[in-house]
């Protein structure tokens, strides 16, 4: 029998809109630990246009995807999907803030979403799995319809699931 521990994963899943997103805040200012990111929605006159990434402790926060029609001036595209733009500023920032956290051995971990980006080996899936080499304990969000994928791609073996209705 191993005794080489994991990182233990709550998988925070719900459908799109069901509130993933502020369940995973909920937890991190009910416990006050640990650090992280979310991914804050972005309106312009009541419509949906992007997201920005904000981190959790401070609430400091940079672009990190628009639909291509909204972008914001001096968008520093990494990469596209469907009609989304993303940045390669939003995407270094998180990599900032978990990298500190490892490094100062800060957890909870709070990751704001593992989807089809990641499954794709975009967005967080590099930083994600690094993350999971550390043995810390991570919460991230996850669509219903990728949490299967999730799993078996990151090869998650510690997990518990926390359902958004």
């Amino acid at each position: 029998m191993s005794d080489i521990k994991t990182s233990f994963v709550y998988i925070i899943s719900g459908a799109v809109n069901s509130g993933k997103t502020t369940k995973l805040r909920a937890i991190y200012d009910e416990i006050h630990q640990g650090d992280g990111f979310v991914l804050k929605k972005v309106y312009k006159a009541g419509c949906y246009i992007g997201q920005q990434l904000e981190r959790l402790s401070d609430q400091k926060g940079v672009p990190f995807s628009y639909k291509r029609t909204f972008l914001p001036p001096n968008w520093d595209e990494v990469y596209m999907y469907h009609d989304y733009s993303f940045s390669k500023q939003g995407l270094e920032f998180a990599y900032k803030i978990v990298l500190e956290m490892i490094e100062k051995k800060i957890e909870p971990v709070f990751i704001d979403e593992i989807g089809p980006l990641e499954l794709m080996g975009l967005g967080f899936a590099n930083l994600f799995r690094q993350l999971l080499q550390t043995k810390k304990v991570i919460y991230v969000t996850v669509r219903d319809n990728c949490v299967l994928s999730v799993i078996d791609r990151f090869k998650i073996k510690e997990y518990s699931f926390i359902k958004v209705n």
